[in-house]
Parts: structure tokens; sequence; C-alpha cells
């Protein structure tokens, strides 16, 4: 990486408070003009505000080179530089100025492949930047990741070769994983996915690779609104990744730009609002299934709206914990509903418990409670039978709103199921609240057991510990026969019976 053509130190409230000489030079400002100045009095007036938001933010991703950013010339016009953002002691911060692609980090202490989350926050930065280039959000995936022909070195080296290609092409060299074979960056609108594919077929042939593994698909979103508020940008890039990797429903056009995406979004969020308004939702049962006897031990309560004519969950359309208001309409109509239905259950069938698939945002509204306490009395239903299944809850170390409530709800007698393998694993003890519940154990944790030479006397041990304390653990949603067939040889006890 070059040394900075110049820098600015600011002061927590965004003024200049030093600059290096260089810098008078090449911009032919006087010290005087500048002094003091906000910093924002360097950049075009349009993207004063987004200037402004950028260095007032608390947290900042030192590694990010926002490029080509315009710094006013006092003859008249603008001088383009990279520039990277800093923080100094005492809370100033620190501009550099780089020319142009001087500004790369290619250092083996270079930032590695961000989370989703992590690459959300810097898009977000991106767009409040001076930066005024066309942008494109670029999602991608390498089939060559998930093959199971492929040894892990292969996939390693595999993984590490398209990192290091991606990063190359990203603004600021900064790219998200969003699942295990897929990335986001984003891209000054050039993105080549020719280019890209030839690019892979050498990976394969360096690597020995047959080049039909790699699988490259593509899919871009043009970011048509720059001025769009945090909250919402969030939940267009969250769903723009659900679309891409298939985990909600959208047409051909659903990922050409970003307003589009949003589009998308009002139209499935007004279609449920339409459908529980007018009672088009029902409960889908599914059943666990107790492999060591082939007996149904307890079913799964899953909600769905009737749109265009069938049953859909609501995270088929829209990513739902975004909406924490559907959520909880959609969650207390349906275990309304659900209660009312188990009334005229013959006797025997009453007393088997039934798990409820809880959105993890109706969880932590307080309103959700009093709606349930109210179901609980209307249909004189016990705490111990109804059961909720919660899914993508942050780590229990981490604690928060999320777990207090968790336990809240153990607390008050009803069964949990969770799918917080590794938390239970490492912590058992602080699991208590779980008996009469189930442990999920998550695909991805299953492949890796299959894999390594103690995994089924590993699973079988743990299994044997729960069983002890009364709490199950179960193989869901696992999609195809060979998962099947593993959650099997591992002696998973539990499986939940796939949908029709």
């Amino acid at each position: 990486m070059s040394e900075a053509e110049f820098t600015l130190l600011l002061t927590d409230t965004g003024l200049i408070k030093e600059f290096d000489p260089y810098l008078l030079t090449i911009l032919q400002w006087k010290d005087i003009d500048i002094y003091r100045q906000p910093v924002s009095f360097l950049f075009p007036a349009d993207v004063h505000g987004r200037v402004d938001k950028l260095v007032a933010r608390k947290q900042v991703m030192e590694k990010v080179v926002f490029p080509k950013v315009p710094l006013r010339f006092k003859p008249g016009g603008f001088i383009n530089f990279d520039m990277r953002i800093v923080d100094k002691d005492g809370g100033d911060r620190q501009l550099l100025f780089f020319k142009p692609g001087a500004a790369e980090d290619n250092s083996p202490d270079a930032p590695a492949t961000a989370d989703m989350y992590s690459f959300f926050n810097f898009v977000e930065q991106v767009l409040d930047s001076p930066y005024e280039g066309d942008l494109d959000m670029t999602m991608i995936e390498v089939e060559a990741l998930k093959d199971d022909s492929l040894t892990e070195e292969q996939r390693a080296s595999v993984r590490a070769e398209v990192e290091a290609n991606l990063k190359g092409k990203a603004v600021g060299g900064q790219i998200g994983q969003l699942d295990e074979a897929s990335y986001g960056l984003l891209a000054a609108g050039d993105f080549n996915e020719d280019t890209f594919e030839k690019e892979l077929v050498e990976v394969a042939s360096k690597l020995d690779i047959h080049p039909g593994l790699m699988g490259v698909r593509t899919a871009s979103v043009t970011i048509d609104d720059r001025d769009i508020d945090p909250e919402t940008l969030r939940r267009a890039l969250s769903h723009t990744r659900s679309l891409f990797l298939g985990e909600v429903e959208g047409d051909e056009n659903a990922l050409d730009t970003l307003s589009a995406v949003l589009d998308g979004v009002e139209h499935h969020r007004n279609l449920l609002l339409s459908a529980l308004k007018n009672y088009h939702f029902r409960v889908s049962e599914r059943f666990i299934l107790d492999n060591r006897v082939s007996i149904r031990v307890a079913a799964l309560q899953q909600g769905k709206c009737i749109i265009d004519g069938r049953l859909r969950a609501p995270d088929e359309l829209i990513v739902l914990p975004d909406h924490p208001d559907v959520a909880l309409q959609h969650d207390l109509a349906q275990l309304d509903e659900f209660a009312r239905a188990r009334t005229h259950r013959a006797a025997e069938d009453k007393q088997r418990v039934d798990f409820y698939e809880l959105c993890r945002s109706t969880l932590v509204q307080e309103e959700f409670y009093v709606g349930l306490r109210e179901v609980l009395a209307r249909y004189s239903l016990p705490a111990e039978q109804i059961g909720f299944r919660l899914k993508g809850l942050p780590p229990a170390k981490r604690g928060g709103l999320h777990w207090d409530k968790v336990y809240a709800l153990g607390a008050d007698g009803h069964p949990l199921w969770l799918d917080r393998f590794g938390d239970v694993v490492t912590a058992p003890d602080s699991f208590g609240f779980m008996q009469g519940g189930y442990i999920e154990l998550p695909k991805a944790i299953m492949k890796k057991l299959e894999k390594h030479f103690d995994g089924k006397e590993m699973m079988s041990g743990l299994v044997m510990t729960w069983q002890k304390q009364n709490i199950g653990v179960v193989a869901a949603d696992l999609g195809d026969d060979r998962l099947r067939r593993v959650a099997q040889d591992l002696g998973i006890p539990m499986t939940l019976q796939e949908p029709a």
C-alpha cells in the first residue's frame, strides 16, 4: 500500500483540526481558508450531508477504501482521491487521501471476509460517503464451495482463490459472505460475469478440479436510491440476500434495482396483511417421529397464509424477522386459531405437546405475551402443552432481550425447541429449562460430525446425556435422503416429518 498523499485530522465534531501542507499545494487553498472549517467544505455541496454522517459515525471500518472521492480545487472543479478513515486517540478522526488505486491493501493482515451484517454496514457507509459513481450490489455463488465431491483442502483452496479474486473487484476491497458458497460485493457498475467465470476456469485448472464443478451464478442490484434511511436499507439488503439464496420467492425482475426490491417487499407485506385481515390463514401440522420406536411423539404447527390460492409460510415472501409488526399480527392470529381448533380434538390427542414455530421478532415484543396469556385462558390450555420452536437466535453467551424472553417462556412451563446446538453443548448446565423440549442439530454441524472420525461416538454420547435430562435431539428440514441417512447413522433419535 502506498503512502498517503496527505492527511486531515478532524475534531470529534468534524472540524478540520490539522492538515498536511501538501494539501494546500495540491488543492491551492490557504491555511486560513480551511482551518476549523467543517470537513464537508472540501466536498461537493450535494454530498455535505453524507460526509457529515460518515465522519460522525461511532464505528468506522479502518480498512475500507472509499474510491475516487471528489475534493474541491480552489480555482474550480474537483480532484479525485481514494480515501480512508482512521480513529485516533482522544476521539479525533483522521482522513487519509491517496492517488486513485494506491490505497488498496493486499498485505497479509488485510481484513478477512466480513459476515453479511458487517458487509451491509459497509454498504451503508459507502452510500453515506462522497463516492458518486454507479454502484451495484453484486451477489455470486460458486457451486464448488458446497460440492461434497471435493476434499476439504480443495474447497479451502477454491475459497481462497474466489475471495482474493472478488476483493480485487469490490469497492473498498470489501466482500461479505452470504452463506457457505455465496458472497456479496459492491461493484462500480462494471462486474462482468463472463470474465469471472473464465478466471474460475483457470483456478480449476490450477487446482486440478474439473471446470464444470465450479458452477458460477450471479445477480446484481443497481443501487438507484442513495438517500434511503439505514433501517429501510438494511431490510432491502436482507431481502435481496434472501431472494438470491432462494429463501424467499421473487420473479426474475426482483433483483434489478434497489427500489424494485423495496416495491416487492411492500407488495408481499400487503398480501400477508390482507390474508390475515380476511382470515385466509391456518396452521400446517408436521410430526416429530421417534425413529427408535417409529411413533409420533409431538407435532410442529407452522403458521401459513393463503396467497394466490395456496398455503405459504410468511418467510417464503418476506424476511419475517425484519417486519415485527407483520410477525406479531401473524403469530397471534395463528395461535388463536390453532388453540380454538385444538379444543375439538379427542381427549387423548389433547395430551400431546404441540410446538408453534414463533418468529424471533415476535419473541421480544411485550404485546405477544399479553396475547398469549389471553389465548391460554380463553381455551383453558396449560402452558406445558404449548411449546415454541425458535430459530436463528443470537448466541446464548451474548445474553440480551431474546434470551431473557426464552428463559421466561421456560420458567412459565412452555416446552422449547431451539437450534442453538453449540450453546447447549458448551454450557449444558445452563439449559435446564429445556426439559420436555428439543435441541435441533443444524445441517452444517451434522455434515462436520459425519466427516469426523469420532463424530458418531460423540453424537451418541450427547444424545444419551440429554435424554437423561428429558431433552430430545431432533434433525429437521434435511431436504434429501442422504442427510436423513446421516442423521440415522449419527443416532439422532428424532426427525421432523418432511412436508407433503
